[in-house]
């Protein structure tokens, strides 16, 4: 072999040995980009988890898990359905580009639509083109137009076994398409909302009364002494309303303690529509009932207490084919700088509840 073909030869060897090291190094490197990526993912992962996982009361539990979901899905529309044993519905509990009317009809029967397959199989589903999904159930349009076209990541959220409900999600920021590695990463997610979940529950069930579902009286007194720590620490106003159905024993030698418990579930219900977010309701014990209104002085806390009482006297409720209405005696305590403890912050609240109740009843004292 001629010197010119040897150096050819060795040429063509150093070329492809140069094209060897350019391929494997950039295969490597897109390895290493990958490894990096996953790696940052689950670290996104583990950081949404913990925080979730901080929260034990579900109204603000629910919307941190959704915000988690967008954020680790990089998506702007998408909704958080809790399974409702009684009425064997999913119902939208919290969402994120959903309209009020969407929130408030859209509820899936197990089996029935995408996220109802999801809780009847307990399986995650990721359909990329709605337009040829058979499952998929479009609540508001009409047939004739066709299936909008959307890309959905249905999830369970699954405890011990059990459903407790789906999370779905559509509308990638990227306009892109949802990938299997998604659903993976999203399911890790998943396990960690549905634990939280049922925490909460816990929680939730330890602190709440049975049948009224209010505050009960012992996490009541300790939501007390926080409030009233923090009005003398900051010199804010404090009142606390003390409620009791006027002639219950009454109503109840009358018609039952069957619908006794329904009067106290229908006033637990005025309560809780006429009160603001911010105030604390709770049962106290028997027919009487509690709420503290931070940040309200007297004066303010007479209007609503007032509204309530109205509300309460108006509004019936219906059973065995027959309608009933209570009235409520009010009493208001304000918060002073020479209480010393919530104990007497009640005292007052009941003093006046007393007065209202020997003043004729169905009345608000201050």
């Amino acid at each position: 072999m001629s010197y010119f073909n040897k150096c050819l030869v060795a040429g063509a060897a150093v070329i492809i040995l140069a094209a060897y090291f350019y391929f494997h190094f950039k295969k490597q490197k897109k390895n290493t980009k990958k490894c990096k990526s996953a790696v940052d993912d689950l670290k996104l992962i583990q950081e949404l988890g913990k925080e979730i996982s901080s929260k034990l009361q579900m109204s603000e539990l629910l919307p941190a898990i959704m915000d988690a979901f967008v954020k680790a899905g990089d998506v702007s529309k998408g909704s958080l359905m809790l399974y409702d044993r009684e009425k064997d519905v999913l119902d939208i509990k919290t969402s994120v580009g959903l309209s009020d009317r969407a929130r408030k009809h859209i509820k899936f029967k197990i089996g029935e639509g995408i996220a109802g397959r999801v809780a009847e199989t307990a399986k995650p589903i990721l359909i990329n083109d709605t337009t040829g999904a058979h499952m998929y159930k479009d609540f508001f349009s009409e047939d004739s137009k066709g299936r909008p076209r959307e890309t959905i990541l249905s999830l369970p959220l699954i405890f011990k076994g059990e459903v407790l409900g789906v999370i779905a999600l559509d509308a990638k920021t990227s306009g892109g398409q949802f990938i299997r590695n998604d659903e993976r990463l999203l399911s890790i997610l998943a396990s960690q909302a549905a634990v939280s979940i049922n925490n909460a529950k816990m929680y939730e069930m330890a602190i709440t009364d049975d049948l009224t579902k209010l505050y009960s009286k012992r996490h009541f007194v300790i939501r007390l002494q926080e409030e009233v720590e923090k009005a003398r620490r900051y010199d804010r106003p404090l009142s606390l309303l003390f409620i009791d159905i006027d002639h219950f024993k009454e109503f109840n030698d009358t018609y039952g303690h069957q619908l006794g418990d329904k009067a106290l579930k229908h006033l637990a219900g005025i309560i809780k529509q006429t009160t603001r977010a911010a105030d604390i309701s709770g049962r106290y014990g028997g027919e009487e009932f509690v709420v503290i209104l931070p940040e309200t002085a007297k004066e303010h806390a007479l209007i609503l207490a007032e509204r309530l009482r109205k509300n309460i006297e108006k509004q019936s409720f219906v059973a065995r084919g027959n309608e009933y209405r209570i009235t409520v005696s009010i009493g208001i305590g304000e918060y002073k700088t020479k209480m010393t403890s919530p104990s007497q912050l009640i005292k007052e609240a009941d003093k006046n509840l007393y007065e209202a109740k020997q003043k004729g009843r169905n009345r608000v004292v201050a």
